[in-house]
């Protein structure tokens, strides 16, 4: 094949790696495959220091080998989904926002901007623009604005102007949307049975929006949308990345692909065949978020399908072109100038820091009480019950360090931690329970909806007489499940500022935090 055309497909790869400097698995890739840009996960991201020298050194690796520096880029959402999970890039989650009195979506995105920019970050996939319509859906929840078309344009636009006017390539998702699912892409393939009219107007509309205030670039979502294309998932289909996206919404940018190797792709297509219909359908950058075999799968069949005519270099080369002016607009043709000791003072802001706390503080929403806060504060002895928070979903990292609640409640208040497994009643927990040794019980659950042995804990908990108070660290979806308390809190997201800022507004008393969604009258599959 023709070396050109052989570095332009390079150039349409952003592949992950296992480590938190430049590996093994980089060289092989670009060596062998000329691989172009780089997703950075929390893996590879541990201290200020350490982020700009790695994307320093894979800039520069990049530009001598392809010549064309790395566009290097991570999710960071904000709340449950934040791959920098170091000082003024941590910022609460989406719903977070919508929950806060004193929200400021625009200036966060400038923050966040700023904060990656200065680490040699010139890519955020991010935000997330899915209406989340099911309050059953296990992979968006809470990472999306609200429930509703009109807060997520609010709040969701407001944060991709921010980001963009701060000079980061703003990748909006999951185009056309993933809020109306009751699956997980990262493990199966969901399906979208809703009427293209429908769609126009609650699921599309804040991605058409976003592109009108500049958004520049978008990632994908595998699901299928059974009325406008019943063979291909939205990443794999024409009629969705070329006529809906090029033709009817006008867009003029980079259409980068969420992950092809998740269960969605892999299972039902295949990575090679899935990676030629990605690429025929119209997506400009394919995301290969792990492992060196996926982008060999998938680049030695693009590679056969341009030879073979499936693809022409026409498609490929119009792909190209996009992501060169990418890489000019964001001045990453040639390797950036990264400075550490401004990396430093960026990432530690005081005021940053200030603003990002005050968000997350106003956004705690005391859904009742009566009496348990009282009675968590009277001096009784209080157990604190809460899961660790280790990552439940595809889309949160694993290699990030749990936050206990019960524990930094125990810390703060005194009393007693009972750390419970996140998706198991084991039998410590249930004698924790039942011991007679403490007079106020104060349980923290995490999407509990999604999760039947939590539900099992609340019905122990709240049959077993004592003073109860519930802290829902999840989304606000789960009110309805708790049948007897004497005060229930909603927390919207599980992290280290979530958690902390709670505490801190339990201490105050002052809770300011409004309801994001609005809340089912039933749960299907719960415990009643």
């Amino acid at each position: 094949m023709d070396a050109k055309v052989k570095h332009m497909i390079g150039q349409m790869i952003i592949a992950g790696f296992p480590s938190p400097r430049l590996d093994d698995q980089v060289r092989r890739l670009v060596e062998d495959f000329q691989v172009g840009n780089f997703a950075l996960f929390a893996r590879n991201l541990l201290t200020t220091e350490q982020i700009c020298a790695l994307t320093a050194e894979l800039h520069q690796y990049v530009y001598e080998k392809n010549g064309l520096a790395a566009f290097i880029a991570c999710d960071q959402e904000g709340g449950v989904v934040s791959r920098v999970g170091v000082g003024t890039a941590l910022f609460p989650g989406a719903m977070s926002m919508t929950a806060s009195a004193c929200a400021d979506p625009y200036r966060t995105g400038k923050n966040c901007s700023a904060a990656l920019s200065a680490l040699g970050i010139r890519g955020n996939f991010g935000p997330v623009l899915d209406v989340n319509i099911q309050p059953m859906n296990p992979i968006i929840g809470t990472r999306s604005y609200a429930d509703n078309t009109a807060d997520v344009i609010k709040y969701g636009v407001a944060m991709v102007r921010g980001m963009t006017e701060g000079g980061t390539m703003t990748a909006v998702k999951h185009f056309p949307g993933h809020g109306n699912t009751s699956s997980d892409s990262h493990l199966e393939l969901p399906r979208n049975g809703c009427d293209p009219e429908t769609l126009r107007r609650v699921e599309f509309a804040p991605f058409k929006e976003a592109f009108d205030a500049g958004a520049d670039a978008l990632m994908t979502c595998h699901v299928l949308f059974e009325q406008i294309d019943p063979e291909h998932p939205a990443t794999l289909s024409k009629k969705i990345m070329t006529d809906l996206l090029r033709k009817e919404m006008g867009f003029t940018g980079v259409a980068i692909t969420d992950c092809m190797a998740m269960q969605a792709i892999q299972r039902s297509y295949g990575i090679g065949p899935g990676a030629v219909l990605a690429v025929n359908a119209g997506c400009d950058i394919l995301c290969f978020s792990h492992t060196y075999e996926s982008v060999s799968q998938a680049v030695n069949a693009i590679y056969e399908a341009v030879e073979t005519g499936v693809i022409s270099v026409e498609r490929i080369q119009e792909s190209y072109d996009r992501i060169v002016a990418m890489k000019k607009k964001y001045g990453v043709l040639t390797p950036p100038a990264i400075d550490v000791e401004h990396a430093k003072r960026v990432m530690q802001d005081p005021e940053v820091l200030a603003f990002n706390r005050q968000q997350s503080r106003e956004s705690m929403l005391l859904q009742y009480d009566n009496g348990g806060l009282a009675a968590m504060k009277s001096g009784k002895r209080v157990r604190y019950f809460a899961p660790e928070s280790i990552a439940v979903t595809g889309a949160e990292d694993a290699e990030r360090a749990p936050t206990r609640l019960s524990e930094l409640a125990v810390q703060r208040f005194g009393g007693e931690s009972v750390v419970y497994p996140m998706s198991e009643f084991d039998e410590a927990t249930a004698a924790a329970i039942a011991d007679p040794a403490y007079d106020v019980a104060v349980l923290a659950l995490y999407n509990a909806r999604l999760r039947p042995s939590q539900q099992a804990i609340l019905r122990a908990l709240e049959t077993d007489g004592r003073p109860l108070v519930v802290l829902l660290m999840g989304a606000a979806y789960d009110v309805p499940l708790v049948k007897r308390a004497d005060a229930l809190v909603v927390a919207h997201e599980y992290t280290w500022l979530a958690a902390t800022s709670l505490l801190d507004v339990l201490e105050t008393g002052e809770f300011k935090g409004r309801l994001p969604a609005t809340l089912p009258d039933t749960l299907p599959g719960t415990l009643q």
